[in-house]
């Protein structure tokens, strides 16, 4: 595997980035433990040249968290789409779930429809999970809305694939399918959700 890390942060300090080393590293309550200095814009460049070359996923991961920033949007799309096609198999919860956070989050408009098909891929499993989230922001594209539809029955990413849907049509359209949740998987986080839902619709007009 080699020292990933290593050769990140040897690049990174070879390329004079500020901070680096403050990668990998991920700051939610400057409170406690400081803000990082690590300059993520100025370093993109240089973790999009790395990203295919690595094989420790904890590195990929951390690539990943210094990319899912509007800014790199659309320039990181196509290393992340690349990177997603190849870890999400694999890790579907680590480095996959990672770069496919960072993926959507990299993505316009133009890349809706490819979206579309590595959402629609089971293969990604829970990889996937961001960028059935992230579709909301294309409800104009007319596949979204049969896509997240048809995803609610995937367990994978049923849950993201709602919280969408609700931003892609109106409360009184989601209601049957906030119905069928509950009455398909009354227990889960997915179907107490549903559940939740509906009681704030209240009753069905008559």
């Amino acid at each position: 595997m080699g020292d990933d890390r290593g050769r990140v942060l040897s690049e990174l300090h070879a390329a004079r980035i500020a901070g680096a080393d403050d990668f990998g590293r991920f700051v939610s309550n400057v409170e406690f433990s400081g803000p990082s200095s690590f300059d993520e814009r100025a370093a993109m460049p240089v973790l999009l040249r790395l990203l295919p070359t690595l094989q420790d996923p904890k590195v990929v991961s951390a690539v990943a968290g210094h990319l899912r920033r509007p800014w790199a949007r659309p320039t990181a799309y196509e290393p992340l789409h690349d990177a997603f096609r190849s870890w999400a198999p694999r890790e579907p919860m680590g480095a996959g779930w990672a770069v496919g956070d960072a993926l959507a989050t990299a993505a316009a408009a133009q890349h809706a429809h490819e979206l579309l098909v590595l959402v629609e891929d089971a293969t990604y499993g829970t990889a996937r999970q961001m960028i059935a989230y992230s579709l909301w922001r294309y409800k104009a594209v007319a596949d979204v809305e049969p896509v997240l539809t048809d995803l609610l029955a995937d367990d994978d990413v049923a849950l993201h694939a709602m919280s969408a849907l609700q931003r892609v049509i109106d409360q009184a359209r989601m209601r049957p399918h906030w119905e069928r949740l509950v009455a398909r998987t009354p227990n889960s986080p997915l179907g107490k959700q549903a559940a939740s839902r509906l009681r704030k619709l209240g009753p069905p007009l008559r």
